[in-house]
């Protein structure tokens, strides 16, 4: 069996590389630069499978991807990009290519979705994809496999659970899902409290859209039995069933229930775990605001060391206050930090001089001995906590924010008991 591949690729370095690869790995493989040519050839029946970079010069080629699609209809294509935002993935997915590969990738990735693309029926969908959403920006892989998850799951009917801190946007995928599905009917979203006070209602209004459950780690027990009963029973027509919820829901829910509602899975990542999302985030949000504001060096920089417990959330609001309040221009660093500092808090060396004051008080009533040594180690306990989150797990660069060399560093790990790490 041939295996023919037409590679669309204006980085002549690149498409070198590639063309190489899949060589090497079996495929007879076709180059070219244009996308007229590309497209000629396939018309042609001269390949089974196309691999397109998006931007080319200046053509978007997710523009052209119903094109082959429609002279195509048989042939998988796989698009490459750079512009690795979630705005890409769910067009590279709505108009109809096999899978998205964010840039840089390993090439025996792309020798591997070839290898199965060549295999697989080919889906289509004609659904248009919708405006970028500034909340789910991001180029890590964390957030790229995310968008994955989001441009599959839309062409689905099947229960999704959308798992991840609270703040880090967990409704916002869920609208995408929404967005993206071929359905007629509304969005309906409802939190714990309604839901438990009149789920029926609730069920009826989505019975031909989108249901969407936010928080079920704080469902009741009767809301719980209605959902089992509803998604076992099968009725038709029924919604389309959407659920959000913390890390903590499998101690809040039963694993049969659990089962029900996630067929489908995605997993928010929290922000600490996004590396340097966060400053292209926090910038994205400044612009949103306003055009004339940005970041600094110093202020991406910081951006980027905050574990932001808020997650998403916070961040967006602080960017807001900033913009509501501050100067235009680029931000830096000492904005970003009063920015975040909530009203009438006092500032981080005075919460810590009365933590310990705290401390000190239930401890002395308490009649025990070696106060100050054990007041160090959780101080030391929880900075290096900090600071591990903060860097991504990463010990050189959260020993470095602490100022630690590394053998000190890796003396604290194992003396508070932290496993195994990078």
């Amino acid at each position: 069996m041939t295996r023919r591949v037409i590679v669309l690729e204006d980085d002549e370095s690149l498409r070198l590389v590639i063309t190489k690869a899949l060589s090497r790995a079996g495929f007879e493989v076709r180059a070219t630069a244009s996308p007229d040519t590309a497209i000629s050839r396939m018309a042609r029946q001269e390949a089974d499978a196309l691999v397109a970079d998006v931007l080319l010069g200046r053509e978007n080629f997710l523009d052209r991807l119903n094109e082959v699609r429609q002279l195509r209809p048989d042939a998988p294509v796989i698009v490459m990009s750079a512009q690795t935002t979630v705005a890409t993935a769910l067009n590279a997915n709505s108009g109809g290519a096999y899978e998205y590969l964010p840039k840089p990738f390993d090439i025996n990735d792309l020798i591997e979705l070839l290898e199965r693309a060549l295999q697989s029926p080919v889906r289509e969908s004609t659904r248009a994809a919708p405006s970028e959403t500034v909340a789910l920006i991001g180029q890590s892989a964390v957030m790229q496999s995310t968008f994955k998850a989001i441009g599959r799951l839309s062409q689905s009917q099947v229960p999704v659970l959308i798992t991840g801190p609270d703040g880090a946007g967990r409704a916002t995928v869920a609208r995408l899902i929404h967005h993206q599905a071929s359905l007629d009917g509304p969005l309906v979203e409802v939190g714990p409290q309604q839901f438990a006070e009149n789920p029926g209602r609730y069920w009826e209004q989505a019975v031909t859209g989108t249901l969407l459950l936010r928080r079920i780690e704080a469902w009741r027990p009767a809301a719980q039995d209605f959902v089992r009963e509803a998604l076992e029973v099968e009725t038709t027509p029924s919604p389309r069933l959407l659920v959000t919820a913390n890390d903590t829901v499998s101690d809040a829910l039963s694993s049969a229930l659990i089962d029900l509602v996630s067929v489908g899975r995605i997993a928010v990542p929290p922000l600490f775990q996004r590396g340097n999302d966060r400053a292209v985030l926090f910038e994205a949000f400044l612009k949103a605001e306003h055009k004339v504001y940005g970041l600094t060096e110093d202020g991406a920089e910081f951006v980027n060391s905050r574990a932001w417990p808020g997650e998403v959330l916070q961040l967006k609001r602080t960017a807001k206050h900033i913009v509501a309040q501050g100067q235009p221009g680029a931000v830096g660093r000492k904005t970003i930090a009063a920015a975040m500092k909530a009203p009438g808090l006092r500032d981080s060396d005075e919460e810590l001089e009365l933590a310990a004051v705290r401390y000190f008080a239930a401890s002395d009533l308490a009649d025990q001995d070696g106060l100050a040594a054990r007041a160090q180690m959780s101080l030391e306990r929880g900075l290096i906590r900090a600071a591990l989150e903060a860097a991504g797990g990463v010990r050189l660069e959260a020993a470095r924010r602490l100022g630690m060399n590394r053998n000190t560093f890796a003396r604290k790990l194992d003396q508070f008991d932290f496993g195994d790490g990078d």
